[in-house]
């Protein structure tokens, strides 16, 4: 199984909802301030932050590596699709988001690579807002092991934090009559600096925000690139 659509098909155990509902909505604060009318939705997931965007009259839609997650935005009324950056027209959004920490799941080599596709389908002088995990955020928040079981399934998640890297374990046991069904896989993200992040060709690093998420620390940074 695709370890995006393992991610999908534990994401109900790991919920987190109130977070993200505080992140949409620091997300939402900044795109009000600026004349925005079309969104790409890079990694958008489930939709709900796709769903905001619609109930607030914008254009959006949204691509996502699983298809499984796809399904899930679709099922909820907002335009997802399993689409590349490449698949669009140049120059044809206001704004590109990446929430949720979109960006710790691309390599350092990659990243510059990313952002010169984000450059090309935004519009002049367009927007990208994203947000990063801080090395509090991987070191005290994402590291560790979480279980959840039920009368069902089982679920064990084991995360790893070294070199500027965290590497997470997923295996997830489902019942089929008398016996289990084993899925597993494994994600790797990667912790990026600030200092990396403000040299990225094409892009001016307009404004940035601490977020605390999940702790007494910030755990994310949320920021706003304006393209040059």
């Amino acid at each position: 199984m695709n370890p995006l659509d393992l991610y999908a098909k534990i994401e109900p155990f790991i919920g987190f909802y109130d977070q993200y509902e505080i992140l949409y909505k620091t997300y939402l604060r900044y795109l009000s301030a600026y004349p925005i009318g079309s969104v790409l939705d890079v990694g958008c997931g489930n939709g709900k932050f796709l769903k905001h965007l619609l109930e607030r009259h914008i254009d959006a839609e949204g691509i996502d590596r699983s298809a499984s997650m796809i399904q899930r935005a679709n099922e909820i009324g907002v335009r997802a699709s399993c689409k590349e950056l490449e698949d669009f027209e140049a120059e044809c959004f206001d704004c590109v988001t990446a929430v949720a920490d979109v960006l710790n799941y691309i390599p350092p080599k990659e990243l510059a690579g990313f952002f010169h596709a984000i450059n090309r389908v935004l519009k002049p002088k367009g927007y990208f807002v994203c947000d990063v995990n801080t090395l509090y955020g991987f070191e005290a928040v994402a590291e560790g092991v979480m279980r959840f079981e039920n009368e069902t399934q089982f679920l064990c998640i084991e995360a790893n934090y070294a070199d500027k890297e965290l590497l997470t374990h997923i295996a997830f046991f489902e019942k089929e009559g008398e016996l289990y069904r084993k899925h597993s896989g494994q994600i790797r993200q990667y912790f990026h600096t600030l200092g990396e992040l403000k040299k990225q060709e094409g892009f001016r690093l307009e404004t940035t925000e601490a977020l605390r998420l999940f702790g007494d620390s910030p755990d994310k940074t949320l920021l706003v690139y304006r393209k040059r």
